[in-house]
């Protein structure tokens, strides 16, 4: 059974009486352990996608179905707990909270899943080490490097071992060395066994993911495993 089962979903978005469409007809599978590149223009309906994969936003119409249940028309409720329990997020401007320490930042998901404190500070510690950030436990987050930044968000993306890590636009706001570090940890992350999804315009990032998904004018336009996957392989 596929982790992520889509088919014929559309999302539609309603304005003073117009209605423009995001996405149309998309059937897409994933299965647990894949490493997959949601790939487009700006407007091309792949962080829409995402949103809806993440349970970030509802479907219009057709079908979606995680671990084999049907989540298409979960209500808000059940949505929030899907976030906290099966996902976590990576985003491009990394939404860390500026003065707090970067432990505090990584432990945020499990203070919501309301782990113990002892619990939280351990994992939220082996969290930053997988990362290697051990030895920035206790800097607030404004004080690193957007590299670094970005180390504290996938380290509090993963703390709660999530289904699934998504990934939107990881390294658009990095340099080139940053930006293949990042990559190089999220190869690392799919080599451990997790499911990632990252969204990119970059074909150079994209190149990293064993699958390409392309997606133009709200429809997959393409889907391939990635034969030339080069790992770390990242240029500006």
């Amino acid at each position: 059974m596929p982790l992520i089962e889509l088919h014929n979903v559309g999302k539609n978005y309603e304005n003073d009486g117009v209605v423009t469409p995001a996405l149309a007809g998309v059937t897409l599978n994933i299965e647990e352990g894949e490493f997959v590149a949601l790939m487009g223009p700006s407007g091309s309906g792949k962080s829409t996608l995402m949103h809806i994969l993440g349970f970030l936003d509802h479907l219009t119409e057709g079908e979606y179905r995680f671990k084999g249940e049907d989540v298409s028309n979960l209500e808000k409720d059940a949505l929030a707990m899907h976030r906290r329990k099966d996902v976590g997020f990576v985003f491009q401007f990394f939404n860390l909270l500026a003065k707090s320490s970067v432990l505090e930042n990584v432990m945020l998901p499990l203070i919501y899943a309301e782990v113990p404190k002892a619990e939280r500070i351990k994992l939220a510690t082996k969290a930053l080490e997988s990362v290697g950030l051990g030895h920035r436990l206790k800097h607030l987050s404004n004080q690193l490097s957007g590299g670094e930044r970005q180390r504290v968000a996938i380290a509090r993306a993963i703390v709660h071992n999530p289904a699934v890590i998504f990934a939107d636009e990881p390294t658009g706001n990095l340099d080139t060395k940053s930006g293949e570090a990042i990559l190089k940890i999220f190869h690392d992350l799919h080599k451990a066994g997790h499911t990632i999804i990252m969204v990119t315009h970059e074909l150079e990032a994209a190149e990293n993911a064993e699958r390409i998904v392309k997606i133009r004018d709200g429809k997959v336009i393409s889907d391939t495993k990635n034969h030339q996957r080069r790992f770390g392989a990242y240029h500006k």
